[in-house]
Formats: C-alpha cells, sequence, structure tokens
C-alpha cells in the first residue's frame, strides 16, 4: 500500500544522486581518529547492533566481539553522525547528518552512496536529520522541516504541512503503526505534538490527511514514539505519556524528564532518559533495568532479546534479556572502536619518537591530553583515567622536550609533567615558584611552556606577580620579573612561548583585559645565566606593518621555526617571517616580512588576509599552514607556491577550521586538528638521512595495473638529493629532485610513459657532497 501510495504522489524535492569518489580523494592516505563513544543512535541487523556516533559510524559483531568502524577516511560524508538504521532488504546501513544528507553503506562491499536531495533543499533553516526508519522498501526519514520518503534512489515524496501545525514543522520521530480506525498508517512525533494519518489516503500532502493531537498542556515537543501492546507511547521533556482511547494523553512511568528514546519489546517497553533505562509493563507498572549513566541517548532490543543502549561517555552497552522484575546483566560495556577519548584538540605535538599528543580543547569538560603511537593506539591522559588529574581544569597547550618528557598546561591548577617513565606530577605553588594570577588565591594561568635543547623548562605565567619562570634541568624553579623591552610598558600578561635552535624565547603578549588576544611579541635573550634578569636582552615588535615589512597583524596566533632557522609568525590576516640569528633580541635592523608568492601567483603576498591558527614545517622545506579555509603546504621555488591545498569539500578533511598542524617526520605523516576531530594525511617528507646509506624502495615488486599511476616509495635520502631511475644496461630513464629522505617516483619516465617490465636501478646524488646511495627495484606489467 505505501509504494503505490507514494509512487502516486507529486515529490516537491528536486531528485539529485551523487556518488563519492573516492578515488580522486586518495582515501588509502588518510586517516581518522576521531572518538566514538558518544553513540547517539542505534538499530540492530541479525548479526550486529550499528552504532552512529560524533566520531563516524560502527558496527559490532557480537560472537567474535569484532568492531568495524567508518569514518569520512571510508567515504562517508561526515563524522558527526546524527540517525541510523539499518535495511534487512538492501543489506545497507543508512545514516543521516545534520546538513540533511543520507549515506548508504553497503556492508559486503564497504561501498558508500551519498544523497544529496535533501541537502541541496534550499526552502528551509535547518535540513537535520532526527531519526529514519525501514518500512519495506521504504525509508522514512524525520527532518526538522517534516518527513521526507526515500525509495530505492530517488525521494519518493515528503510532507511539510502536517494538519494544523505550524508548517514545516520539525518531526523527532516517526512510527508505522495502525491507526485509531484499524488501518495502517504513520505517526509522528512533532515539535508541536502527534499527528497520524491513513495510508489509505488519497494524498498525504493535503494537510487534512492528518490528525494532530497535543500531549498535554506544557511544551508540545515529542521527541520519541512506541506502539506496545497496542498502545502509543509517546517521550516528551517532561517524561513518558500514553495516549487514551479519545486522543488524550495521560503521564506513565517513574522519570519526569525527558525519554529519549523507546523499544519495544515482547513482555516491555524499554524507556530511557539521559540516566536510567526503565521497563513499562502492560499493567502500567514500571521498573528500574539499568542506571549510572550521564548522557543516555538510545535504546534497542536485538533478535535474541539482548538490550543495547547508546551512551555519550561509554558508547556501547549491551545488557541480557529482561526476565520478570529483575534486572538484566551488563554483558558487554563501553564498546567503541580504539580512539582518543574526545575528538576536537586545540594543540598538537610530535615527539622524537614519532608519538603524537594532543590537548582537548578548552570547552572539553574533564579533558585531558591523549597519547597515539601507530598500532600501540591511543593513551588517555583524563581524569577518568589518570588520578593526578583529577579535579584539574582542562589542557590548553601540550610540548614534548628532546628528553622524553611530555609538559601541558592545566588551566587554574599548574603545569603537568610525564616523564619518560610514566610517573604524573603537578607543579603549583606548592612544589614550584608558579602563582596564582592576580587576585586569586589558588587560580593558577599557566600561558605557554617550551624547552631549550638541554631540557631547560620555560614557563609563562600570565597575571602573576612574576610572569616568567624557569626550571632548570636538575629541577629548580625560580621565577622572573616581566621581561623589559622598548617599547612594551611592563606587563603580566604573557601568553604562548616558542624557544628556538638558538635558545632565544619568542613570547605572545596578550592585552590586559582580554587575555584570549595578543598584542604583539617579543623575543628575549636570557643570556648565560638564566636565572638572572640582569643580564638580558628584549625586542618587542607591537605594530602593525604594511607594504610586505612588519607584523600582518598584532594579533599572534603561533610561532614555529622552518629548517632553515627562520622564524614563522602567523597571525589574523596572514604569516610573517624573521630572519632569526643568535643576535635577535639585540639586532635593531631585525624586522618581519611578508613572504610572497612566486610570479603568477594568486596574488603577492603568502596567504594574507588568512588567519594563521597554526604553521609547522616538514623534513622537505615545506611549510604546513592551518587556517579557517583549510590547510595549505607551500614550498619556496624562487618565490613560494602552493603545494596542496586540503579543504573539506575536496578531501577527507572533517572541516576547513583546521586550528593545529602536526609533522612525524619519522613516518611522514601529518595531522591536522579540526573543530570536529583529528585526521592525518600519509605524506612523502620524512626526516632525511644524516649520512650516505642503502635505500630502501618499495613496494618491490611493484605491479603496475593498465594506465594506473604507481606510487613508489624511496626511503633513505639525505636533505637535498637528486634521484635518477637507471635500467640495468645503464640507460638513463628519469631524472628528478627530492628533498627530505623520501621520494616518490610515478613509474614514468620524462616523456611521462609508463615503464615497461624490468628491473631498475635507483641513485641518489646528495646536493651537499654526500655521496651516492643506490637501491632497485622490479616492476611488472
Amino acid at each position: 500500500m505505501l509504494s503505490v501510495l507514494l509512487r502516486g504522489s507529486c515529490c516537491t524535492l528536486v531528485v539529485v544522486v551523487t556518488c563519492v569518489d573516492a578515488g580522486a580523494m586518495q582515501l588509502d592516505r588518510w586517516t581518522a581518529h576521531t572518538s566514538a563513544r558518544n553513540v547517539v543512535a542505534v538499530d540492530v541487523s541479525d548479526d550486529a547492533v550499528w552504532a552512529a556516533s560524533t566520531g563516524g559510524i560502527f558496527g559490532y559483531y557480537a560472537a567474535d566481539g569484532m568492531i568495524e568502524r567508518y569514518t569520512v577516511t571510508d567515504g562517508l560524508h561526515d563524522i558527526d553522525t546524527r540517525a541510523i538504521a539499518w535495511d534487512a532488504r538492501q543489506g545497507v546501513v543508512w545514516v543521516g547528518y545534520v546538513d540533511g544528507v543520507l549515506d548508504r553503506l553497503d556492508v559486503e562491499t564497504g561501498q558508500v552512496r551519498t544523497f544529496y536531495d535533501i541537502y541541496r533543499n534550499m526552502r528551509f533553516p535547518s535540513l537535520q536529520i532526527h531519526r529514519l526508519r525501514t518500512l519495506g522498501d521504504t525509508l522514512l526519514v524525520a527532518t526538522s522541516f517534516g518527513l521526507v520518503v526515500f525509495e530505492g534512489d530517488e525521494v519518493r515524496d515528503s510532507y511539510s504541512t502536517i494538519g494544523s501545525f505550524t508548517p514545516s514543522i520539525a518531526v523527532r520521530d516517526v512510527m508505522a503503526a495502525t491507526i485509531p480506525d484499524g488501518r495502517p498508517g504513520l505517526w509522528l512525533a512533532t515539535d508541536e505534538g502527534v499527528a497520524f494519518a491513513s495510508l489509505d489516503a488519497a494524498n498525504l500532502k493535503d494537510p487534512h490527511a492528518w490528525t494532530v493531537e497535543r500531549v498535554s498542556f506544557d511544551s508540545g515537543e515529542v521527541f520519541s514514539i512506541a506502539r506496545f501492546n497496542g498502545e502509543t507511547y509517546v517521550g516528551k521533556d517532561t517524561g513518558l505519556f500514553r495516549r487514551n482511547a479519545d486522543g488524550t494523553y495521560v503521564r506513565v512511568g517513574p522519570t519526569t524528564i525527558r525519554v529519549r528514546d523507546m523499544a519495544p519489546m515482547e513482555d516491555r517497553l524499554l524507556v530511557i532518559d539521559r540516566f536510567k533505562l526503565y521497563a513499562m509493563f502492560a499493567s502500567g507498572g514500571s521498573i528500574l533495568q539499568a542506571e549510572g549513566y550521564l548522557g543516555l541517548n538510545a535504546v534497542v532490543s536485538g533478535p535474541d532479546g539482548s538490550v543495547w543502549i547508546g551512551d555519550s561517555e561509554s558508547g556501547l552497552n549491551r545488557y541480557s534479556r529482561p526476565i520478570g522484575n529483575d534486572r538484566p546483566d551488563l554483558l558487554t560495556g563501553e564498546i567503541y572502536p580504539s580512539g582518543p577519548f574526545h575528538s576536537p584538540f586545540g594543540d598538537l605535538a610530535v615527539d622524537s619518537e614519532g608519538a603524537l599528543w594532543a590537548a582537548a580543547v578548552d570547552q572539553v569538560i574533564g579533558g585531558g591530553f591523549y597519547r597515539y603511537r601507530g598500532e600501540d593506539g591511543w593513551t588517555n591522559y583524563t581524569a577518568r583515567f589518570t588520578p593526578e588529574l583529577v579535579g584539574k581544569g582542562s589542557i590548553r597547550a601540550i610540548h614534548a622536550d628532546a628528553e622524553g618528557t611530555v609538559w601541558a598546561t592545566s588551566i587554574g591548577s599548574g603545569i603537568v609533567q610525564l616523564a619518560a617513565d610514566g610517573v604524573v606530577t603537578l607543579y603549583d605553588q606548592g612544589n614550584s615558584t608558579l602563582l596564582p594570577a592576580a587576585g586569586e588565591s589558588e587560580y593558577i594561568l599557566p600561558g605557554g611552556i617550551a624547552t631549550e635543547k638541554d631540557g631547560t623548562l620555560w614557563v609563562t605565567n600570565t597575571s602573576a606577580v612574576k610572569p616568567l619562570h624557569v626550571r632548570q634541568t636538575d629541577g629548580t624553579w625560580t621565577s622572573l620579573p616581566a621581561p623589559s623591552c622598548q617599547g612594551l610598558i611592563p606587563t603580566t600578561a604573557l601568553g604562548p612561548v616558542f624557544v628556538d635552535s638558538f635558545d632565544l624565547k619568542w613570547i605572545t603578549v596578550l592585552e590586559r583585559g582580554n587575555f584570549r588576544i595578543s598584542d604583539g611579541i617579543l623575543v628575549l635573550d636570557t643570556g648565560s645565566d638564566p636565572t638572572d634578569p640582569s643580564d638580558d636582552d628584549c625586542r618587542y615588535f607591537g605594530v602593525v606593518g604594511t607594504g610586505g615589512r612588519g607584523l600582518p597583524s598584532t594579533r599572534i596566533t603561533t610561532v614555529t621555526e622552518d629548517h632553515s632557522g627562520r622564524i614563522w609568525i602567523g597571525t589574523e590576516d596572514g604569516p610573517a617571517v624573521f630572519l632569526a640569528s643568535s643576535i635577535a633580541a639585540t639586532d635593531n635592523s631585525l624586522a618581519a616580512s611578508w613572504p610572497q608568492w612566486a610570479p603568477g601567483g594568486p596574488s603577492t603576498f603568502v596567504l594574507q588576509g588568512l588567519t594563521i591558527n597554526d604553521i609547522a614545517a616538514d623534513p622537505s622545506g615545506g611549510l604546513w599552514f592551518g587556517t579557517d579555509e583549510g590547510a595549505y603546504l607551500i614550498r619556496y621555488e624562487s618565490g613560494y607556491r602552493t603545494v596542496h591545498r586540503f579543504t573539506a569539500e575536496e578531501t577527507p578533511l572533517f572541516s576547513d577550521i583546521v586550528s593545529a598542524i602536526a609533522v612525524d617526520g619519522l613516518s611522514g605523516r601529518v595531522y591536522f586538528g579540526t573543530d570536529k576531530g583529528l585526521v592525518s594525511w600519509r605524506g612523502d617528507a620524512i626526516n632525511p638521512a644524516e649520512a650516505k646509506r642503502d635505500l630502501f624502495v618499495y613496494p618491490n615488486p611493484v605491479q603496475i595495473e593498465g594506465t594506473a599511476t604507481p606510487d613508489i616509495y624511496i626511503d633513505g635520502l639525505v636533505s637535498e638529493t637528486e634521484i635518477r631511475i637507471v635500467t640495468v644496461h645503464g640507460e638513463l630513464v628519469k631524472t628528478f629532485s627530492a628533498r627530505g629522505g623520501r621520494a616518490r617516483w610515478d613509474g614514468r619516465d620524462d616523456r611521462q610513459q609508463l615503464v615497461p617490465s624490468g628491473v631498475y636501478l635507483v641513485v641518489a646524488v646528495g646536493q651537499r657532497g654526500e655521496g651516492v646511495a643506490f637501491g632497485k627495484v622490479a616492476v611488472i606489467q
């Protein structure tokens, strides 16, 4: 009946089906690093439970404990999913998003098809998908503007005028069940109440085809709807309600807060609010089934009668089949893929061993810092796992020194030290010279942390009487007054600090009235005795320049040093660079300049006008810029040129707002911290070999399929190399230059033709007198 009805209706949406071309985005070079423990929706198939989370989706197979995870790097549209449904007829999983996009995942092949029909509708201000339900070969989509019906690969209809409700009313849930007169029908949970209509209706676009009911005297929003024992139940902000035969609704059940989801079983109706799982019986009685949760979002019953709940903190949790008045046993708790405890990161650092360290954004409650070490996965240092961080403030900055020690700033609490042996120590006013901010008795506001080459630690202590502190390698702390720089009124508003290769300190100066806004930067030489301010020298840069000289803006966002010893400053109006030296703090001629594009570039100055959130240098001499318009890799070649630009539209980058970037010189992997989470890209630039050595060429042999271009990697190079590909008979096939420790050959000759099958010698000539290194690769066509 439903199929006949829908095919006879007029569609109000333009039908546009778009497939994501995963190959064009080189998905195999991208890896998502997200937290999937915040499960927002669940559904079940015969052998798996499917969970939608704010870090992608995953399927859990209880028989063997296997988890299959899918994110943007696997072809999904986004990681912040909102709804999920298992489609048994097609063997696919449907996924819905806040922007109205639908994904369809073929579980057997892993292929994802993306549908933009709802997304491209311009009539409504909000297009969010709230719930997905399958009905035969039809997908019912509850959205912020009404109900949309998919069938096959296209929209069959949409209903945005429901009875006397406000046009384009948000539909929070949808249910297919008999209506009061006994005919098959659809029930909608909306922001103004409940609506139902017969599937036999001539035209469900006609508002009069729908009967609407107000649920109670309070707010009309209904968030969930279910049928149990022949009766209709709805969940509201104020609890659970049951429909009477006369169309009125009565409050039932034990909870008086929002009922987020329900799942009917043979003998009970499962109901969740934020903290607890309840069971409602046909008799009207109720019992508590599970408690102790902080943010329950979803509940479903599996084919074997087990109960699955989705929680914002602990992912999926599985309970045994409920029996009588007994509470079910927790069979498996905290099910989610390996990943960080939180997704968005505010700061990133890579240590000398190639491990990534990340700090959660300030707004994350209970956020800490995290380590990612390849195959070893993630280690979470948060209050939940690290007793020393219980009750402490969120982490803002993270720094890994050359000695294997990691340092982090705990806002309000001090400095956290994680030693190489795993011991965690918190430094505050009790065991260091750190001091509370002005007017506070205990609140310590660390502004930044950095170390010199020998491990000497420098800390800015924002708004404290003495805002600069040094911890020497013997563990001795010393507090220092504000630096005295010409043109700078002495201030304790000191923020992030960066130590360059000359051990000079580049310190961001903050506005006195707003510590989240900067007012320029100073460079400080602490002399031969770091504890004696009398031998210090300082220069302050706090004036906006013009025409390529000076700072583009005094709103400093980041500082880093490239492999040529230049100091790069990121600002809210583009980057600037200093030609630093050991006398930078006393050189009156030192000034910032604006890097320029090579002739033919998009403009004169590199990324002028863009907010530069972070800058990172790679081993090949390239510079990565994180901006609010994606990530850029530039390199100097008679002026700067763009090598790569990554955006969310064209790559698996989660968002164009790239707040942090870190480069692992050992693997070539580049990490991008966005406002939605962390993703990495396998680049080619790795640390150069310190001296000539045999080359490692891989894959070897390499199989060339048709006309496809292979990626043949050459590792073990010195910093600047000329690479020659030669046949075993001595014929030169191709010559190209490389920077950094890794290069990539595309299997083509100098005429851009794929080389034939054979064995090829790889000859690498160091351009700084390092000599010649050799490798060999077999090519099979």
